[in-house]
């Protein structure tokens, strides 16, 4: 029982460290998981803070073209970042739908799962086809079924009626926690070529930029602010870049940070349980003074005596540190099974954890084993 009690100190610290470390790692991943899904190479040019603002500091189709002239193929994708919002109502059935307005090519950089029929092509953004792509959730809503490939829909964008011919059907494919952060949408997804509701003329405040991935991000990003304000006739200042991945760096800074100091809190304890290994060691030492003088008397050496106390305390923290690896690993599951949020546990921290348990007994049973290796054996057997 006293043994137990010694190590329930190493137990607590060494659990609270792993769970938290895993907890952090597996935030990480969840993280890493939410930007694949976003796009990691994924950027937005918009217009800033300007005080003179003219009509040309907007983007215009030619500006697109001048960019992906000039970029090459260090950008694999650009578009207007647009949307168009509708009620959609077929029969009794109504629902709200939200278009997307992509550029042909978006499947390349963007997970879309085609269930039926075909993405938006080249040639329907050339000839502003009026299409749609619907997500599978709207076309059951709508149809009844998954392929409603070929029916026709009935929107309304800007005050005009159009009906958009259905050429492909998807599923919307997204981690479980970007589904839960996003909650429950009142709105439907689709696509549809971001030609249809505009004109070549029409002035577009942002532009959806995907970095091709042999490319740094950061380092094309400020290719194309400088050449959209050469362009403009402004400064890049003028113009705001964000980028996904610039975004997930200072958020897995973050992230790591408040791990290793929580961290660092919770080891607090492993340094108490180091201090009560050293109490109970040094009880030990006093009552087995005689045993230590009988072993001396008998020819045991100076280290012999040390490294058998050194090597009791060792174990007890390596045990306390293995019995609370155990109990972290418990504690990071039983929580997963209430947030779906899939596990990560480091193998390299659990060594680390276990091996400096052992650091911590050896280093606080050092001073109770160099007083019973340095006791006179004479003193030691007049002991009672």
């Amino acid at each position: 029982m006293r043994s137990l009690l010694t190590m329930l100190g190493i137990i607590i610290g060494i659990s609270s460290v792993i769970a938290i470390v895993s907890i952090g790692d597996s935030m990480k991943g969840v993280m890493d998981n939410l930007y694949a899904d976003v796009g990691k190479n994924r950027a937005v040019m918009y217009v800033g803070n300007i005080d003179d603002m003219r009509s040309t500091d907007f983007f215009y189709q030619d500006d697109l073209d001048i960019i992906k002239d000039r970029m090459g193929e260090k950008i694999s994708y650009i578009v207007p970042s647009e949307s168009v919002r509708s009620d959609v109502t077929l029969g009794k059935k109504s629902i709200k739908l939200n278009m997307a307005c992509v550029d042909s090519g978006y499947e390349n950089v963007q997970k879309v799962k085609m269930l039926y029929g075909r993405m938006i092509n080249k040639s329907d953004v050339e000839r502003r086809a009026k299409i749609v792509v619907l997500e599978q959730n709207a076309a059951i809503k709508l149809f009844g079924k998954e392929n409603a490939v070929g029916q026709y829909i009935r929107v309304k964008i800007d005050n005009n009626i159009e009906d958009l011919l259905i050429t492909g059907v998807y599923k919307n494919e997204i981690s479980p926690f970007l589904a839960m952060m996003q909650g429950q949408s009142m709105y439907e997804e689709s696509y549809i070529p971001y030609t249809m509701p505009y004109s070549s003329d029409y002035a577009h405040y942002a532009l959806d930029i995907f970095i091709s991935e042999k490319y740094s991000v950061s380092s094309v990003l400020d290719e194309v602010g400088s050449l959209v304000a050469k362009l403009k006739n402004r400064q890049p200042e003028n113009y705001y870049l964000y980028s996904a991945e610039a975004e997930q760096t200072s958020i897995n800074a973050v992230l790591g940070g408040l791990s290793l100091a929580v961290a660092a809190i919770a080891a607090i304890s492993l340094l108490v349980g180091g201090i009560g290994i050293m109490n109970i060691m040094l009880v030990s030492v006093t009552e087995r003074t005689r045993e230590i003088g009988i072993k001396k008397s008998l020819g045991a050496r100076t280290k012999d005596v040390l490294f058998q106390f050194l090597i009791e305390s060792a174990t007890l923290s390596a045990i306390g540190g293995i019995v609370g690896t155990a109990c972290g690993i418990g504690l990071v599951t039983l929580g997963s099974l209430f947030i779906p949020i899939p596990v990560v546990i480091n193998p390299a921290s659990i060594m680390i954890a276990v091996v400096f348990s052992m650091i911590i007994g050896v280093f606080f049973g050092y001073y109770p084993a160099k007083k019973a290796a340095k006791s006179d054996p004479i003193d030691a057997l007049r002991y009672e």
